[in-house]
């Protein structure tokens, strides 16, 4: 099988049966590099990023409208610094912007001139759901992608999914694909696609790499509610590892994306990836985290991963993570504080929760299907 940018402490996976490559099983997301006013900083970005590879990441993972485009002009910095033939690149098409046959190609010429590339090895449908997969038929997107694989701009063809399990296997039966991506973490093994999705691409032999392995930083320490967080502190355990080893623990998922922002986030995540293999879960780990599971489900009110997939679609410019990210905060916190009322009213009058105008544009974008316009007036109504 095919390896790029091969690393002795790193471990890799086929990436499926239907490609010949095998993938790290660490991979980078490039959706929440780190920045500065709202920009990526590049320098400190391509930092990280060479960190990552340096360390045997050989997937890196982007898409045509992380951070406004320039996440894949990141991306194209960092393959033009001698990493081309050494890293693996995915990137999505967005199929809200197709309105008709052929919209797909100026999308696509775009990209290819960000990335600083002549194809992509792994290019995907981006956030397929009920509403995405009708415009993907309407607009012949599948026999596009089987004419740019002929023309070998695209190597490897996949999808990322954001809908029910049985959309997923409609979809999977679809189309002969080569790999796709899921939204999986061991708090929501049975959301979405969900461990049904898993299984069934991976009986087919379709490579599955797994976004949300923390739920958008949610189920790291300093985010969990703080009974949760006691759960790890008294077992000892590092929640962040637990969680990665938990999906290593199964043979299914080839790569796990990890939307690194920080270098301590790629050396501890490279450090767990060294020491991950199947079956290797301890009993301590899957007894945590089958009470923290509970714990989360139970108390907490939104469950926001912070993708902000719905922030273009808001006319007003309400800030949906960060409200919805400060009321989960405020709710759970044990004993109620100033710090989130006082981080709510510090937002400008049209990013709050009370600017919102009810015209429901966001829902149509939300991965986890959130009723965002209610849940902002929650949010309105607890901190002003």
């Amino acid at each position: 099988m095919e390896i790029l940018n091969y690393n002795s402490s790193m471990l890799y996976r086929p990436f499926g049966s239907r490609t010949n490559v095998l993938v790290s099983m660490l991979g980078f997301g490039a959706m929440r590099l780190p920045s500065v006013d709202g920009k990526i900083d590049h320098a400190r970005a391509i930092e990280l990023l060479e960190s990552g590879l340096y360390g045997g990441i050989n997937y890196v993972d982007t898409a045509y409208v992380y951070n406004e485009g320039d996440s894949e002009i990141v991306v194209g910095e960092l393959l033009n610094n001698g990493w081309r033939d050494k890293t693996y690149v995915a990137t999505k098409l967005p199929i809200w912007d197709l309105k008709k046959d052929g919209d797909q190609n100026d999308l696509f010429e775009t990209q290819l001139k960000r990335l600083q590339c002549e194809k992509s090895d792994f290019y995907l449908l981006h956030a397929i759901n009920k509403n995405n997969w009708k415009r993907v038929l309407e607009t012949r997107t599948l026999e596009w992608l089987d004419e740019e694989k002929k023309r070998g701009r695209i190597r490897f063809a996949g999808f990322s999914f954001h809908d029910d399990f049985e959309l997923f296997k409609q979809v999977i039966d679809a189309y002969d694909w080569d790999f796709c991506q899921i939204q999986y973490n061991y708090a929501q093994a049975d959301v979405q696609a969900g461990v049904r999705g898993l299984k069934y691409a991976a009986d087919k032999g379709i490579g599955v790499a797994v976004m949300e392995p923390l739920f958008g930083g949610f189920l790291t320490g300093p985010q969990m509610p703080p009974g949760a967080c006691r759960l790890f502190e008294e077992s000892g355990l590092n929640p962040v590892t637990s969680a990665l080893h938990w999906l290593w623990n199964q043979p299914e998922p080839s790569v796990v994306l990890s939307g690194m922002s920080e270098m301590n986030q790629v050396k501890d995540n490279l450090l767990a990836v060294s020491t991950a293999e199947i079956g290797g879960l301890t009993d301590a780990e899957g007894n945590v985290l089958e009470k923290v599971c509970r714990f989360i489900r139970d108390f907490v009110p939104i469950g926001c991963s912070k993708c902000g997939y719905c922030l273009n679609s808001c006319p007003v410019g309400v800030n949906i993570p960060l409200m919805f990210d400060l009321y989960n905060k405020h709710i759970l916190v044990e004993r109620k504080h100033a710090l989130q009322p006082a981080l709510y009213s510090g937002n400008l009058p049209h990013e709050k929760a009370s600017a919102c105008v009810q015209c429901g544009k966001c829902v149509a974008h939300c991965p986890q299907e959130i009723n965002i316009p209610e849940w902002l007036k929650k949010v309105a109504a607890e901190f002003e």
